[in-house]
């Protein structure tokens, strides 16, 4: 945190500056002896709480505050003021121009320090609220550019079929987004009743402080036997508690929907086919079941059993869009059986020589004998008109055999289930063996 001291009291600032550097969480105490340079020092520094004098020569803190509260970079800026008036009408001039709090002159060190943490936990939250923010303005601005980048591509028939494969699980994405922002958002309304709980304590608590020069103030003890009841009123406590739970709990959520965002990208971007990298082949799947996890969790429970240091060189998204198109017909075939219990995909990886083959098996109805022959023929499907195009197969077929010089084979039994066998080469860039790194 860095705090802006103004005050025409040289004694008051270095008084304040020390009473500061007792704070851990302030790394940097700005100065400044003059009204007129404050301007100046904001536009070339970023400050997160200021703190300034109400009597001062040339501008005063009214003029300076005025000023300050006008300009928007400055709108989430706890503003104190500092001074030894104490009458009301000074007050609520200075809460009318946008002052958050005060520090009464002469300074007492526990009352200064206790306003400057509450100051400081307020522009924490709000530092926190607005990198949330910026994080759903990026996202958002990631998914229009990604859009758009998709729509270019539609000239390509494989794309487009791509392009379709993605739009197919366009409403399992939204709904695997929609889960964290649905606690992320749930959060938020928790964070703001509590933040109501907590200024309408310290309101009272600091209207303590400005009735203490009243004759009819009440007795000390009465006064913190109102303070003590208000606390447990709001459950202040409890609040205390909480709050690092909740903002753990939105950072998760947050975590979850840029992952989801970032494989979507890596899977809807354009690539061409000689773009080809060493990958690991559970992080391409992990990625995979990422994406497709909403079409699958609710029909099958996907096993897999794959050895962590099992390395591909291969194009990662043409890649990714096979294993994608494998997994969802095994769930969409399940799904037709209208089955009661789960259904099962496993995926299992062998290295075979310099090859690598991977089997998705599932317990689905499995593909009557005479379709076995037309299943990568393009334009085959045995979906209803307007549910498959016939292509994903098709594609699959071209880019595991024409693309990466493997092969794709298909075992299934009506009623028992069925096998896919992706087998490509273990080729890498250099001449190492990828199993020994």
């Amino acid at each position: 945190m860095k705090i802006l001291v103004v005050d025409d009291s040289f004694l008051y600032l270095s008084m304040v500056e020390t009473y500061l550097h007792e704070i851990p969480q302030i790394s940097e105490v700005i100065l400044c002896g003059r009204s007129e340079e404050v301007l100046e020092v904001t536009a070339s520094k970023e400050v997160d709480i200021i703190i300034m004098d109400i009597i001062m020569p040339g501008i005063t803190g009214y003029d300076l505050l005025k000023i300050l509260r006008s300009d928007n970079k400055f709108d989430d800026v706890p503003i104190i003021m500092f001074t030894s008036l104490n009458d009301l009408d000074s007050y609520k001039k200075c809460y009318e121009l946008g002052a958050s709090d005060f520090i009464n002159k002469p300074i007492n060190v526990i009352e200064f320090q206790s306003r400057l943490k509450v100051a400081i936990q307020s522009k924490t939250s709000s530092n926190n609220y607005k990198k949330l923010l910026e994080i759903s303005r990026k996202q958002n601005f990631e998914l229009m550019e990604m859009n758009a980048k998709l729509k270019d591509t539609q000239f390509h028939l494989v794309q487009s079929e791509k392009m379709a494969a993605i739009g197919n699980l366009v409403a399992g994405i939204a709904h695997e987004i929609n889960n964290p922002m649905g606690f992320v958002s749930s959060n938020f309304e928790i964070l703001q009743k509590y933040f109501s709980r907590l200024r309408e304590f310290i309101t009272y608590i600091k209207s303590c402080y400005d009735n203490t020069s009243l004759e009819n103030k009440l007795p000390e003890e009465v006064l913190i036997d109102e303070i003590r009841q208000l606390y447990k009123k709001l459950k202040i406590e409890l609040i205390l508690d909480e709050l690092d739970g909740v903002i753990s709990d939105s950072h998760n959520g947050v975590q979850r929907i840029t992952a989801i965002i970032q494989s979507l990208r890596v899977f809807a971007r354009s690539v061409q086919d000689d773009e080809k990298d060493t990958y690991n082949l559970n992080d391409i799947l992990r990625q995979v079941m990422l994406i497709s996890n909403n079409e699958i969790k609710y029909v099958a429970e996907v096993k897999t059993s794959i050895p962590e240091d099992f390395i591909l060189y291969c194009n990662k998204v043409q890649i990714g869009q096979v294993f994608i198109n494998i997994l969802v017909n095994a769930a969409q075939a399940i799904k037709s059986q209208n089955r009661t219990d789960m259904g099962s995909i496993t995926v299992v990886a062998e290295k075979d020589n310099n090859q690598l083959a991977v089997h998705f098996i599932d317990d689905g109805p499995g593909i009557p004998q005479e379709y076995l022959i037309k299943i990568f023929d393009p334009f085959f499907t045995t979906k209803e008109i307007g549910e498959g195009t016939g292509l994903g197969l098709s594609i699959s077929y071209d880019i595991i055999v024409n693309k990466h010089n493997g092969t794709i084979k298909i075992n299934s039994e009506v009623g028992k289930g069925t096998e896919f066998i992706v087998t490509l080469p273990i080729n890498t860039s250099s001449k190492e063996d990828p199993f020994n790194v």
